[in-house]
């Protein structure tokens, strides 16, 4: 099943095109302080109505992916995080540019940002299915408490 749905989008000429269409739009998105990754998914989100269910979720995903790696150019270049995600590279990049290592950063940034996008994809891909059972024997008890819980968080 994962690999059906692996292959639906690399196999897909225009998926494919739509995940770099997403993923530029969503690096420009999160570089600009102000705009957000989830900014950049309210925007086009009726653009994906036309499209194909695959596609669709494919560009979504790209933009969501990308503004928030994206953040990390104007926190390093900048040291003004592009998004709230992008603080702490502040603390780390804004000072290796004022040392003049300014790509050594962006570099060490993306990469980690592709590795750590990796891994909770994958962890996404086999958590979810025992979360689904978990969440699906949920009463209205536990829904009350989630929205307790939440309430007292905001509150606090």
């Amino acid at each position: 099943m994962i690999m059906q749905g692996i292959s639906a989008v690399l196999l897909n000429p225009s998926a494919v095109m739509w995940v770099f269409v997403g993923t530029l739009v969503g690096i420009l998105f999160g570089c600009i302080p102000g705009l957000t990754a989830t900014m950049a998914i309210a925007m086009f989100l009726p653009m994906t109505y036309g499209m194909a269910a695959t596609e669709g979720q494919a560009t979504l995903m790209a933009l969501y992916i990308g503004g928030i790696s994206g953040g990390l150019i104007s926190a390093i270049l900048l040291k003004i995080p592009g998004t709230a995600s992008s603080i702490a590279t502040v603390f780390d990049g804004g000072p290796m540019a004022d040392k003049g290592k300014a790509g050594q950063a962006l570099g060490v940034g993306i990469l980690t940002s592709f590795v750590g996008g990796l891994l909770s994809i994958f962890a996404l891909m086999f958590i979810s299915p025992y979360l689904a059972k978990v969440t699906l024997a949920f009463t209205s008890a536990e829904y009350f408490s989630i929205a307790v819980f939440a309430l007292t968080i905001i509150s606090s």
